[in-house]
C-alpha cells in the first residue's frame, strides 16, 4: 500500500507515472468540482429571494422523488454497471492473456 494525501489506496501493478497521472487527474476533478460547487451555491443565495409557486397534485400521479433521492439512485445504478463492466472485462482481459500453450 501507499500513502497519499494522507490516505491509504491500494497499490496497483501499474507504473509509479500512470499512479501519478490518477492522482492528478482525481485531484482536477475535485478542484473542478468545488468550483462548480461554489458557483451554484452563489447562484442559490442570489435567486432564493425569487417567489416559486406552489404546483398542485395531480390526482393519481405519485409524488416525485427529491432530487438527492432521485441522484442518489443514479449513483448506485452507475456503480452496479460499473462493477459488472469491470468484471466482464478482467474476466475478457484474462482470457485473452491466458497462456496459448495449452
Amino acid at each position: 500500500m501507499t500513502t497519499t494525501n494522507a490516505k491509504t489506496t491500494p497499490r496497483s501493478e501499474m507504473p509509479d507515472l500512470a499512479q501519478k497521472l490518477r492522482e492528478q487527474l482525481v485531484a482536477s476533478v475535485q478542484q473542478g468540482q468545488q468550483v462548480s460547487l461554489d458557483a451554484a451555491q452563489t447562484w442559490v443565495k442570489a435567486v432564493s429571494a425569487v417567489p416559486t409557486p406552489e404546483l398542485p397534485a395531480v390526482p393519481g400521479v405519485p409524488a416525485l422523488p427529491s432530487v438527492e433521492a432521485t441522484t442518489k439512485y443514479a449513483f448506485d445504478v452507475a456503480a452496479d454497471l460499473l462493477n459488472a463492466q469491470r468484471a466482464y472485462a478482467l474476466q475478457l482481459a484474462g482470457v485473452l492473456a491466458a497462456d496459448k500453450s495449452a
